[in-house]
């Protein structure tokens, strides 16, 4: 403890100076947890449009090798409704499973009788809907009409496109499984905006039944299952595994990660970032230590040599210094942690938005603390601030007693 004290004071015997050096770490430590902060935000709100906002929910099963070979013979790798039965119950059965959604993908022309384009879509039981994309927020967009199979939620741009409004009814036309050509009429029930530039003008989202009445079929595609905690998906995507193949289903169980490429790409992406920035704040943090350091070694030559004179070891000497090292990455530690609370709240309370890459919509700039990672670069701090500051008073120590007091 008196050798914490001592430290301590001898860190303000130069104020300015060390002044300048807490600022330095506090101000770094500042802009790396604010960035930490921010990517913490962008993966938790990415996350979310995946598992609920693009309804892939936390696992997708799939019949092996419909990934590969699916769009050539999609009939192959359909579950069949006895099939679904048996699934669904095994899924039930699993703990942590909140719901199990089977799907169905579909793709042909839309029409409103006087123009035609392009769509790709799902089709959806509409509880499962609410209790996915639609059940985000009060204003969540994409809500199905559990009474009415032929109602269609379409997305905002491709009801821009064909002029299509709430009530107006349209036309889907489809290749069935069997290669025939199948048309049905639907109804608009809703129109919301995807949050992806690259299927707001494109996408519909029907029910499940309508879906399997235009591809002229009972069966579905895959199994989107729901888990009460995200942390369990690879338990429980092991678990449904084993108990599958067991039933006899040769399927293949995909996470949420796996599916979105565009979550996987972007974290790959902000986590090289934040290594580089955080590279950075540490060279500068332990440069502006050692700078304060060298500097207080040589103005206390005289001392240390006195220090060692009177019996004080070299080890003891490493130690003085180090714990001086200590105090200031310390003190800048808690002072980066004040600015950053501080920081944060007011950038969250700015209202300042932007709109993403990929997205069709403006979301706010906000940021998270994120109290995990702030002190796992705090500690990275205070770790190189300490070696940096142990350097040059063990070069000190080397210096004969004699020479050190003599030292000008």
């Amino acid at each position: 403890m008196h050798a914490l004290l001592l430290a301590l004071k001898n860190v303000f015997r130069n104020r300015r100076r060390s002044f300048v050096t807490l600022a330095a770490i506090a101000f770094g430590l500042t802009a790396i947890n604010l960035f930490s902060g921010y990517i913490s935000n962008v993966y938790s709100g990415l996350e979310q449009q995946a598992v609920m906002g693009e309804r892939l929910g936390h696992l997708t099963i799939f019949r092996r090798g419909f990934l590969l070979e699916g769009k050539l013979d999609p009939k192959r790798y359909l579950f069949s409704p006895d099939d679904t039965r048996k699934i669904e119950a095994l899924i039930h059965s699993e703990p942590g499973a909140k719901l199990v959604s089977p799907r169905l993908s579909l793709n042909g022309l839309i029409s409103n009788g006087e123009a035609s384009t392009i769509f790709i879509g799902e089709g959806i039981v509409p509880q499962h809907n609410d209790m996915l994309g639609a059940g985000e927020a009060d204003d969540a967009g994409g809500r199905l009409d559990p009474k009415h199979d032929a109602g269609v939620a379409v997305s905002s741009d491709l009801a821009k496109l064909l002029n299509l409004k709430k009530g107006d009814t349209f036309s889907l036309l489809a290749s069935t499984m069997d290669g025939q050509a199948n048309a049905v009429d639907a109804d608009v029930v809703d129109i919301f905006n995807t949050g992806s530039a690259g299927t707001n003008d494109k996408y519909v989202l029907t029910t499940l039944a309508l879906a399997q009445t235009l591809m002229n079929t009972q069966s579905v595609e895959r199994f989107v299952v729901l888990l009460d905690d995200a942390r369990l998906t690879d338990q429980v995507r092991n678990d449904l595994a084993r108990k599958l193949a067991d039933a006899g289903f040769g399927v293949e169980i995909k996470t949420w990660q796996e599916l979105s490429s565009f979550y996987t790409q972007v974290r790959q992406l902000f986590d090289m970032i934040f290594s580089f920035i955080a590279s950075i704040v540490l060279v500068i943090s332990a440069m502006s230590v050692a700078n304060t350091m060298s500097m207080a070694v040589v103005e206390r030559t005289r001392e240390i040599g006195t220090l060692r004179a009177l019996g004080l070891t070299n080890a003891g000497v490493v130690k003085l210094f180090s714990l001086e090292g200590l105090w200031i990455a310390l003190l800048g530690c808690v002072a980066g942690f004040v600015i950053t609370v501080i920081a944060a709240l007011a950038i969250n309370a700015s209202g300042i938005g932007y709109i993403p890459p990929n997205s069709s919509y403006r979301v706010l700039l906000q940021v998270d603390l994120d109290w995990l990672r702030m002190t796992a670069i705090a500690l990275a701090v205070i770790f190189f601030a300490v070696l940096c500051a142990a350097w040059p008073a063990w070069r000190a120590t080397r210096i004969e007693v004699v020479d050190a007091l003599s030292f000008v």
